[in-house]
């Protein structure tokens, strides 16, 4: 168990928590927030790369919150990877168990076959691309044979189709691992394919916490909801027939819930395809303003006030009607809408 209790570190004008968080072995921790939330330098105050103001930090019981980092058994893994570049390839994944004088044939080879970098073996890391350098990293850091890992960003200036390649190569060592792991990322995508559960950051402020696939349904404030992909509506007003933003009914809610700023999530749209027996919050006949074909998910811009944007499978695209400007049915089910309160929306 990797155990933050009231952290709080400052630099300047910015400061980070007071915050608290647990991070059992073999869970994957994931930090998501954007730029400037305070993300790596919370790796920083947990390897020991940075002494906080207050607070503790707690690796499998023992106090190592004034232990220099050397002696922490934490591996760090950086965007840039920072390679020892005077050793090859093998010598970087094998520089831990030969500083603790262990043979480090055998687990150097294994880590050079899980990551696919056999073959590089003998080369010098000027020589390798981003993405075969950040593979050299993680292996690097897993032959320390740590008692918690942090990853601040690995994958981030990798290009998508390798990034996306050497996330679900991460995703299955971690696993493996069966120790705690902390990862930050800005990355929505990234954060829901490595973690296990999650916590938001941002300003320095914990927002919340819990399991990845509790906070994607429920999130608890507005940035919460923001980076996890929901979309603002706009702000809410409520009569006898329920809740309306601009021209839109929001309707049937529960009558409790509260009068604020309401989000959605545009894959939950339905386009001409309501199913009765899913409770419909939102239904209206809108105008199809633009088709944008990004990918995986083609982008709908819909006509109505205010403004509605649903994403859809583009085998699902040959069902509308062309061309654009045409009528359809939208439906937005009920679970898709969350209604966040003015005190949790800033």
């Amino acid at each position: 168990m990797l155990t933050i209790s009231g952290i709080r570190t400052q630099a300047g004008g910015f400061q980070l928590g007071p915050l608290e968080l647990a991070v059992p072995a073999g869970r994957v921790l994931v930090v998501l927030g954007p730029s400037g939330a305070g993300k790596s330098m919370l790796l920083d105050t947990i390897a020991g790369f940075r002494t906080p103001q207050q607070g503790t930090v707690h690796l499998n019981g023992r106090d190592i919150t004034n232990l220099p980092a050397e002696q922490r058994r934490i591996a760090v893994v950086f965007q840039d990877a920072a390679l020892f570049p005077h050793l090859s390839v093998r010598d970087n994944v094998g520089f831990a168990p030969r500083l603790r004088r262990r043979h480090p044939a055998p687990l150097v080879q294994d880590l050079l076959d899980k990551f696919g970098i056999a073959h590089l073996a003998d080369r010098a890391p000027r020589s390798l691309s981003g993405g075969e350098r950040q593979r050299v990293a993680l292996a690097r850091a897993l032959a320390a044979q740590p008692a918690a890992m942090l990853l601040d960003e690995p994958l981030s200036a990798l290009d998508q189709p390798v990034r996306e390649e050497l996330r679900d190569v991460l995703r299955d060592t971690l696993r493996e691992l069966r120790v705690p792991t902390i990862h930050v990322t800005h990355d929505r995508d990234e954060a829901l394919r490595l973690g296990d559960d999650l916590a938001i950051l941002a300003a320095g402020t914990l927002r919340q916490t819990g399991p990845a696939a509790h906070l994607t349904q429920h999130p608890a404030d507005a940035v919460t909801a923001r980076l996890l992909g929901w979309i603002e509506l706009g702000p809410s007003r409520r009569d006898t027939q329920g809740l309306h933003v601009g021209d839109l009914s929001i309707s049937p809610l529960d009558q409790d819930s509260p009068h604020g700023t309401v989000f959605y999530r545009p894959e939950e749209i339905l386009i001409n395809a309501h199913d009765p027996s899913t409770p419909a919050g939102l239904h209206v006949r809108a105008q199809i303003l633009e088709i944008v074909p990004s990918r995986p998910l083609a982008r709908l811009l819909l006509r109505t006030n205010p403004p509605i944007t649903a994403l859809m499978l583009h085998r699902d695209l040959h069902h509308l009607p062309p061309p654009c400007g045409t009528d359809v049915e939208v439906t937005l089910p009920q679970h898709a809408i969350r209604v966040q309160t003015k005190s949790s929306v800033n």
